[in-house]
């Protein structure tokens, strides 16, 4: 259901730097750019509520690993497991990193849409705020997701991505040039695209840490298990559409074609938009 969501986090994204590319003051893409953001925002929505089904299963799992371990014993790593008001350390990683995407979104979209240097100023410093979060996040899940398919490995990708777009978002945050900003922006389009393949890989790690949450102290699985999978495996294809996207929508930023993805953007966010507020209507019933 999710599958138009993840595709246009690149595509739309991209569809704004076509349009910086042609130059600040050009009004291309900016309609399509401002629907996409309200898309955006519906489907981002809905990864947060999936992000706070899987704070629950690791939290689960991770006060059986720590209480298994005995009284006598505290691991520093396990102390986020026993504070409800903060998420654990693999939820915390993954939803800073979708923070960061979304912060990156925004102060594209502001640039794209004319915003005054001055207030785009204030929000890539949130984003280079929201990139030392998300990079301080991994680095603390590090050590606790020790045992858990495929969880080192995202977070290391995600820390190389995040280590690479810091600085150069950081040197820029406290600038007020829109040529600063858009040069930026766009430099860090790598390591967002890598940003979001760390996270869709890492698909295996979380999979693993609702099943065995949903499992424990049972023989088999539950309903809920499989609404899980199902919304993993929605958000899997999200995420390759969205890896693909970006690629075209990058080239054509590169070649300042832009109306011939004009259209295409456009059908897209529209059908994003719907599908976004119908899942939202199917998890109210």
């Amino acid at each position: 259901m999710r599958t138009w969501g993840w595709r246009l986090v690149g595509g739309c994204v991209l569809a704004a730097l076509a349009a910086l590319l042609q130059g600040c003051g050009s009004s291309k893409g900016v309609a399509e750019f401002q629907l996409y953001s309200q898309s955006f925002n519906l489907q981002y929505e809905q990864g947060d509520t999936f992000l706070n089904t899987l704070a629950v299963a690791e939290r689960k799992l991770g006060l059986h690993r720590a209480r298994r371990r005995g009284s006598a014993v505290f691991v520093a790593a396990d102390a986020a497991y026993f504070v409800e008001s903060v998420d654990p350390p693999l939820t915390a990683s993954i939803r800073g990193s979708l923070k960061t995407l979304k912060a990156y979104n925004d102060a594209l979209s502001a640039l794209a849409n004319g915003e005054a240097a001055a207030a785009l100023s204030n929000r890539v410093s949130t984003l280079a705020g929201n990139l030392i979060a998300a990079a301080a996040s991994t680095q603390v899940a590090f050590g606790a997701t020790a045992g858990i398919p495929g969880a080192q490995a995202m977070l290391s990708k995600a820390t190389e991505a995040l280590n690479v777009a810091g600085p150069v978002i950081t040197a820029v945050a406290t600038r007020a040039s829109r040529e600063s900003f858009r040069q930026q922006l766009i430099e860090t389009y790598p390591s967002m695209q890598a940003l979001l393949q760390a996270l869709r890989e890492g698909s295996t790690a979380m999979y693993y840490v609702v099943h065995v949450s949903r499992t424990l102290g049972t023989s088999t699985g539950s309903q809920e298990l499989e609404k899980d999978r199902e919304a993993l495996a929605g958000w899997v294809v999200l995420m390759d559409k969205t890896l693909i996207a970006m690629r075209i929508a990058y080239e054509a930023a590169i070649s300042q074609n832009f109306e011939v993805e004009s259209a295409g953007l456009l059908e897209a966010s529209i059908e994003l938009k719907g599908l976004a507020e119908q899942i939202k209507r199917d998890r109210a019933k």
